[in-house]
């Protein structure tokens, strides 16, 4: 696989962003250089912000949560994930489970920012002399410039919960799979209608990974799929519920940046 210091270097920050508990920061984190973000503002924008959702749904009883673990992926096939805001029956013996799907537009460069500012504070970058920043900047400079960025849209989709241990949907849906299985059903598209089929796929390799979905930015109509002019992004993992708690819908006027689309 090409580019394995992206690959690397995505997945290791993922493990940064999971491990991470603070209070989320207030709006307007992208009027001062990324440089100055505190983790607060970090994790706000990797959780909670345009280029960033998290879905949450809660189940009444844990035989549900086996049920919807078993249900993996197959060629030709697609999640049987529930739809948003779907509860089961209440059960006085056990407690509710939070299933909670997190999205991010990882070919973004705010999100590639914050990643990397991730990076600096859990080094202690502000406290580090200029030789010892520069090391760390060189070997974050590939995430930063992410030349895979520029002929894609990256998605990354991770899982947690607050109560329900030793489960991850994502990865027990995703590993093993490949473009060739999952490209049927996985797609990007825009208010219009057009989409992108999935060009390459990053399976997650143990608990915790997310996935990492890669779309071609240029269609057959040389041009890309969002503009200034687009409304939204849509990201479908589900191709029977629409509503599922794993598609998304992203408002694109809020990716646009000094007049262009931040993906």
């Amino acid at each position: 696989m090409k580019n394995k210091g992206f690959t690397s270097a995505i997945i290791a920050a993922a493990l940064i962003i999971v491990t991470a508990s603070y209070a989320l920061a207030q709006s307007g984190v992208l009027n001062k250089p990324y440089q100055q973000w505190t983790k607060a503002d970090v994790i706000k924008l990797l959780t909670d912000s345009p280029w960033a959702r998290t879905q949450t749904i809660r189940l009444q009883r844990r035989g549900q949560v086996r049920a919807i673990a078993g249900q993996t992926s197959t060629v030709g096939g697609s999640l049987g994930a529930p739809a948003v805001g779907n509860t089961g029956e209440l059960s006085s013996a056990e407690d509710p489970v939070d299933y909670k799907f997190t999205l991010r537009l990882r070919s973004a460069l705010p999100v590639r920012q914050a990643i990397v500012r991730l990076v600096q504070l859990d080094q202690q970058y502000d406290q580090m002399t200029l030789q010892q920043k520069s090391a760390l900047d060189a070997q974050t400079r590939e995430l930063l410039d992410c030349p895979e960025c520029r002929e894609n849209y990256i998605i990354s989709v991770g899982f947690g919960s607050s109560n329900a241990d030793n489960i991850d949907l994502i990865y027990e849906w995703f590993r093993g799979q490949s473009v060739q299985s999952l490209k049927n059903y996985i797609y990007i598209a825009n208010d219009r209608g057009e989409r992108r089929e999935l060009s390459r796929f990053i399976a997650p390799k143990v608990q915790g990974d997310e996935a990492f979905f890669f779309f071609k930015r240029i269609g057959s109509n040389e041009r890309p799929l969002l503009t200034p002019d687009s409304k939204k992004l849509l990201f479908r993992m589900s191709d029977v519920n629409a509503r599922s708690v794993t598609n998304f819908d992203i408002d694109v006027t809020k990716l646009v940046v000094d007049g262009q689309v931040q993906f």
